[in-house]
């Protein structure tokens, strides 16, 4: 009675007893019991790089308010910027009940029958992609900082190695040609000490591939004394919360993360279903200028 089956077959004064009871024992169904009998968990697993990122927390809640809205759970698998994590979970997964698959820039072994669908991907690949419009995020930046008088452009990218920070790097390429660069990995700490070599770059503006690199540039910025953007002019990517809050307010491109889980989970759900779902969908992005740029000086 408690799995649903037997509703309509008994009163609904017995069933509010047994459920009385049942809750007075602590009862509680055995998901993965009833997803080995049934095939169908009602959940799918959500993967991505770093959880200790910001933007991830909206990309879960976004696939969260999706999945709720038709009976589904999303289970969170965190791989902490490691490839070989990331390999091993994904195996995990693919022997557990989960019915399906949301994996940010995460892959899955070639000719696996799997229902998936690849946020941040390539598109071309075996399965379905979500992504946001890189490309144009990048364009928007760069479009600022040029408006602006800006010539003297550095690029503090992301160490992840990652189909979208290869998409902002190849963009600025095709922009600007090659320019001053720096890998800094996605800690506020790291992405100062990496971000400092930029500072005895010739460079009047600097894009950031993350709004926590942004973050690490800015307190280099503050230890060596250099002004933003008096002297230096930074734009971020992705418009987390705390960009409003920096000194001073960070220029970055926005981007609707809980729209993409929420999305993510939509092509995942249609696919489940058996319908079709587009190889490619692809969500705008725009840009969001507040004052830490400005003319050069």
């Amino acid at each position: 009675m408690l799995s649903g089956k037997a509703r309509g077959r008994i009163s609904a004064r017995t069933e509010e007893a047994v459920r009385a009871a049942a809750a007075e024992l602590g009862y509680r169904p055995n998901v993965a019991a009833r997803a080995l009998r049934t095939g169908v968990a009602r959940s799918v697993a959500l993967v991505v790089p770093d959880i200790t990122n910001p933007f991830f927390g909206r990309v879960l809640r976004g696939a969260q308010r999706a999945a709720q809205e038709a009976s589904y759970t999303v289970v969170l698998v965190d791989i902490g910027n490691n490839r070989a994590w990331e390999a091993a979970s994904v195996e995990a997964l693919l022997a557990g009940p989960a019915d399906g698959l949301l994996l940010f820039e995460a892959d899955l072994p070639p000719g696996t029958s799997e229902h998936a669908i690849q946020i941040e991907m390539a598109p071309g690949g075996e399965f379905p992609v979500v992504r946001l419009d890189v490309e144009a995020g990048v364009d928007h930046a760069l479009d600022h900082l040029l408006e602006l008088g800006h010539t003297k452009i550095g690029h503090v990218a992301s160490n992840f190695d990652a189909p979208t920070f290869d998409l902002r790097a190849a963009r600025i390429a095709a922009r600007l040609g090659p320019v001053p660069t720096v890998m800094a990995p996605f800690t506020f700490e790291g992405a100062k000490v990496a971000a400092a070599a930029m500072l005895d770059e010739d460079v009047t503006a600097v894009f950031c591939d993350d709004d926590i690199l942004a973050g690490g540039l800015y307190l280099a910025a503050r230890e060596r004394g250099v002004s933003i953007p008096g002297d230096l002019s930074v734009v971020g990517f992705d418009d987390l919360d705390f960009a409003r809050v920096l000194a001073p307010p960070l220029t970055t491109v926005a981007v609707d993360a809980e729209g993409l889980g929420a999305l993510a989970f939509s092509a995942l759900a249609a696919d489940l279903a058996g319908e079709s779902v587009p190889p490619e969908q692809v969500m705008p992005v725009s840009l969001t200028v507040r004052e830490s740029t400005a003319p050069p000086a």
